[in-house]
This record gives C-alpha cells, structure tokens and sequence, in this order.
C-alpha cells in the first residue's frame, strides 16, 4: 500500500500563492499537510507517521520534536505510533528558566520559537511537514546542538527540491535531512518527482 498517495494527489492539485518578501516573493504552496487547508485526511496521517517512522532512527531517540505549527500532526500521528513523548517547538515563549530561543530565517519571514523541556544529553527526532529553503531546520538544529542536544535523526514529509534546503542544511551542520516526496514548482505549477 502507498500511504503518501493522497499527500501526493493533494499536492498536484495545490494552490500556490505569492507571499511578499525581502527577495521579491515565495511561492507558498497551499496543501491540507503543509498549510492545512482544506482538512487533512486521517490516511495522509497515517501515512506519514508510518513512513517517518520506517525511515526515521526512532530507536535513537527520545523525543519528537517539531516546530508549531505545521509539523504537530505530523508529530502527534508519530507519537502515537511509536510510544515516543513529543514537544512542539512554540512560537510563544513561557518564561521557563530553561526555555531555549531560536531565531529563525525563511524564505518568507524571520520569527523566534521557543523549545521547553529539552536538556543537554536528550536525544530527539525532528520532524516537519515540509523543507523549503532550511531556514526552520537549520535554526533549530544549529541552537539546539549547540546546547548538547543530540540529533538522533531530521525528516520531512515533503521537500521543495528547487529551493535546496536539503543540501543547504546538511552542508552548515552536517546533517542530512531524509525525505518522503520531492516537490518541485515549474512555472507556478507542482510537479512530484
């Protein structure tokens, strides 16, 4: 059974909108997984839950960690299917005294998240609905390694292959990011690869 197929038949039907930004515009692809617009069916989360976990180093870890907002059912349909307790990086801070800020630069904006509840010797799985640019990524990988987080594993569900943030993740920090659909805009239309 292919469990991303629907994730796949959404995607080519994706609207994809310009979003104003520093470099001009981003082509911001508008889908139930990455954008949650209109619902996401429960076979898409299933799917990815199982394929995240079939590609994952799940033993590796000991937490799923994802940024809010579009990464939580991911996270969430993956948590439950393993057993692994998971945190949503926010964008709200709580003041906790070993609350960790982020800063992070997309294709589209700048913001600061928060991640709670992590500790040097933690050993966590990241997890996304989609790399773009690996702005998300590489912010979170990059503070959190530096504070002796351990990162037993990155994946994302989708990867817009055009903007290369696959490669532009693994060349700063060394980590590869695995991957279970390449997307690619051509002339403002989806193309699966």
């Amino acid at each position: 059974m292919d469990w991303l197929e629907t994730i796949r038949e959404d995607l080519r039907k994706a609207t994809i909108v310009r979003i104003p930004s520093k470099q001009g515009h981003y082509e911001y692809v508008v889908n139930p997984l990455s954008s949650g617009v209109p619902e996401i069916p429960t076979e898409a989360l299933w799917g990815c839950a199982f394929e995240v976990a079939r590609v994952a180093n799940v033993k590796g870890c000991s937490k799923i960690i994802t940024p809010e907002a579009m990464g939580i059912q991911i996270a969430t349909a993956l948590s439950l299917v393993t057993g692994i307790p998971m945190l949503v990086i926010r964008k709200k801070s709580y003041m906790l005294p070993t609350e960790i800020k982020i800063v992070k630069r997309t294709g589209y904006a700048e913001e600061v998240m928060y991640a709670n509840a992590l500790k040097s010797g933690d050993s966590v799985l990241l997890v996304d609905s989609i790399i773009a640019t690996g702005g998300t990524y590489l912010a979170i990988i990059k503070e959190l390694v530096s504070r002796g987080i351990m990162l037993a594993d990155a994946v994302a569900v989708i990867e817009r292959i055009e903007l290369g943030g696959v490669e532009r993740v693994e060349k700063e920090t060394g980590v590869k990011v695995k991957t279970l659909i390449k997307l690619r805009l051509e002339d403002g239309k989806p193309h699966i690869e």
